[in-house]
């Protein structure tokens, strides 16, 4: 806090009242100016830590989000297996080997670190950045959030199927009904939507993280066909 005194002797004169007032004047201004340029410093450094906290925290991440592709990948291909199951079931019911077949309803979930985003955030560490370089970083964090947001969707369709064969009892008796099929064939396309979804969701947040790394605009065309 800047604090200003009164002079220790009186003033006699005007002249004496403006150099008095002159004094103060630049003492104000050079104690202004240390002042702000030690906030200004203290920006630097925030701003300069939550870049590099940020960019560990990226890069931690898409390790991460690497790692879950070939196990996203076998997940839909097990949903493509149980989804030819239910094919034939529904094309010959009556058929033995098709009813004794093995069902791979699971699921599997990843977490994704976000202290250091948040930290920024609160800190307002963000603020002391360019637009254009927090907004890459809003990007990144934006494309995880939204691969995670869909992860609730496969969780309940396999809740879903796993509620159906406990209702048709499957396994307890040796065949299902080709309308119980058909049921089951809705369910498990729903869930191969969603995983196709989060399939495009991964691949989409490890292109954008990958861009921000290498210091280059990211590709948004991500199309897939859906057969």
């Amino acid at each position: 806090m800047l604090e200003v005194h009164l002079p220790h002797k009186p003033i006699h004169g005007v002249w004496e009242f403006f150099l008095h007032l002159f004094t103060i004047t630049i003492g104000l201004l050079i104690a202004t100016q240390i002042e702000s340029c030690v906030e200004w410093r203290h920006h630097v450094h925030l701003a300069e830590e939550a870049r590099t906290q940020l960019r560990i925290e990226i890069e931690n991440n898409l390790k991460d989000l690497k790692q879950a592709q070939p196990e996203l990948a076998q997940w839909r291909k097990a949903i493509d297996d149980d989804l030819e199951a239910m094919q034939r079931i529904q094309e010959r019911p009556e058929e033995p080997k098709n009813q004794h077949t093995h069902l791979s309803v699971n699921f599997s979930s990843m977490s994704l670190r976000d202290t250091a985003w948040r930290t920024a955030q609160s800190t307002g560490a963000l603020g002391y950045m360019p637009y254009e370089e927090a907004e890459r970083y809003a990007n990144v964090y934006q494309a995880e959030q939204a691969l995670l947001a869909m992860e609730d969707k496969p969780l309940e369709d396999a809740t879903d199927i796993h509620g159906l064969i406990t209702r048709f009892h499957w396994g307890d008796k040796s065949r299902i009904t080709r309308e119980q099929a058909d049921i089951l064939a809705e369910r498990f396309g729903r869930m191969r939507l969603h995983l196709l979804t989060g399939d495009l969701l991964l691949k989409e947040s490890i292109e954008v993280s990958e861009a921000f790394l290498q210091n280059r605009p990211f590709q948004s065309n991500f199309e897939q066909g859906f057969r």
